[in-house]
């Protein structure tokens, strides 16, 4: 999985110069999208990088977020919402618009994330979800490891998300409601994946937060499936500003990113 998080600081030059930012934004991804594309099968678009240039980013997002489809990639919009009732409802209608789907925390409970379920049902558009239980940041450890009936509280939640994806059809073996666990534990994602057997985990933290893709084989099935290893800087900021091979260097990082998940996939 690639993530899209555009900084202006680190668009190419020769981009649309004298553009907006929204603009720009869209003209990057227009060109960016269709190599990503050969090489990977999901985008996870940042929306705060977006919505920071308001009513026209969000436009930029639902954009970059149709091309993204349209070239046959699937998208998750990184939008971590959590709120209830009309509330929560509300969210789930209007990002499940235009992504497959979204990422969501659990502090506010089940209730907060049963609307975003209710999407995750074919008949409902076959939706998908994934829920914060083990985050890559250092300040993780503040709430993430408090006991909780003699365990740590991530794994509360892990329990929490299998039992929410149980009544759900599966793929493949697994259920359409996954789990965030960052790539920068991994002495503890083992623990996490049996927890999490039916669950997709979303690893994101390789590249400049410190993770390791060849640290991540826990995470995989003997098919090679169960998890999506997401980097972003590492692939969409590969070049200085002022290169005029920009797309060929995207590329080439892609594709090698693309080539050390799948080894570490398929190993034994």
């Amino acid at each position: 999985m690639i993530g899209l998080d555009p900084r202006l600081d680190a668009l190419p030059a020769n981009v649309l110069p004298g553009g907006s930012p929204a603009q720009r934004i869209v003209a990057f991804y227009r060109e960016a999208l269709p190599r990503l594309a050969r090489h990977a099968p999901c985008v996870k678009p940042n929306i705060a990088f977006f919505e920071c240039y308001g009513s026209d980013g969000y436009r930029a997002y639902e954009e970059v977020a149709a091309m993204a489809q349209q070239h046959g990639l699937l998208v998750l919009g990184d939008v971590k919402r959590g709120d209830i009732g009309s509330t929560a409802e509300a969210y789930a209608e209007g990002h499940f618009r235009c992504n497959d789907a979204v990422t969501l925390h659990p502090y506010l409970g089940l209730d907060s994330v049963q609307p975003f379920l209710a999407h995750c049902r074919s008949e409902r558009g076959g939706k998908a979800v994934f829920v914060l239980v083990r985050t890559s940041n250092p300040g993780a450890k503040d709430f993430q490891d408090l006991q909780v009936g003699g365990e740590p509280l991530c794994d509360v939640v892990a329990r929490a998300v299998t039992r929410w994806g149980q009544d759900l059809e599966r793929s493949e073996g697994y259920s359409p409601v996954g789990a965030v666990v960052g790539a920068t534990w991994p002495q503890e994602l083992a623990r996490l994946r049996q927890l999490l057997p039916h669950a997709w985990l979303l690893l994101p933290g390789v590249g400049a937060q410190g993770g390791k893709v060849q640290d991540l084989a826990a995470a995989f099935d003997r098919r090679g499936l169960g998890a999506l290893v997401n980097q972003s800087r590492g692939v969409m900021q590969c070049f200085q500003p002022t290169a005029t091979d920009w797309l060929d260097r995207i590329d080439q990082a892609a594709r090698d990113f693309a080539r050390d998940c799948n080894a570490v996939a398929k190993a034994p």
